[in-house]
């Protein structure tokens, strides 16, 4: 009796410490591959600089007008920018061109990769002057601290698709 008490005993430990694995594996994968521009949200301004830098990139300030707002230049492929609030990255976001199959695929390797099934949609249509612009929202829920929004964009036709991981809420305006 002993014997097979032991036996259970080791068995049950083996079992807690593959199912600890297995649940440590399944909510590391369940955060996005990297970001866009391989930045991360939290960072301050400075390792932003620094790892723009390493990639022949240069963070530039998009506007006087703008605070916090700045994009990167020399980057191929897509505009990525971040948003710094309070010397730290609050937001990484990227805008490319791109159809409804690229949108798609997106989402739907996201929806996985986040364990999302149903995120929230909205679709909206609107005028603004004689150009027509339509969206389509696709929002998933918080995930580890992160937030993100990928969206298919019409504006007189044009297709891009932009993405958007961002954290916390609002810069306080100084």
């Amino acid at each position: 009796m002993k014997r097979t008490s032991n036996y259970l005993t080791r068995f049950t430990l083996t079992l807690s410490f593959v199912a600890g694995l297995l649940a440590s594996n399944t909510e590391a994968k369940s955060e996005p591959a990297g970001l866009p521009g391989g930045f991360k949200l939290g960072s301050s301004l400075e390792e932003a600089q620094r790892h723009a830098s390493s990639r022949g990139w240069e963070l530039v300030r998009l506007s006087p007008e703008l605070p916090g707002q700045w994009e990167v230049e020399g980057n191929t492929g897509a505009e990525v920018g971040l948003f710094v609030c309070d010397d730290t990255v609050t937001s990484v976001h990227q805008y490319k061109p791109g159809d409804l199959d690229e949108f798609a695929r997106i989402v739907t390797d996201l929806r996985i990769a986040r364990r999302q099934m149903e995120p929230n949609i909205q679709v909206v249509t609107f005028a603004a002057g004689a150009t027509q612009i339509s969206n389509v929202d696709v929002k998933f829920a918080e995930l580890g601290g992160h937030k993100l929004n990928v969206q298919l964009s019409s504006t007189a036709g044009r297709l891009g698709i932009s993405t958007n991981y961002f954290i916390g809420g609002g810069c306080p305006k100084p």
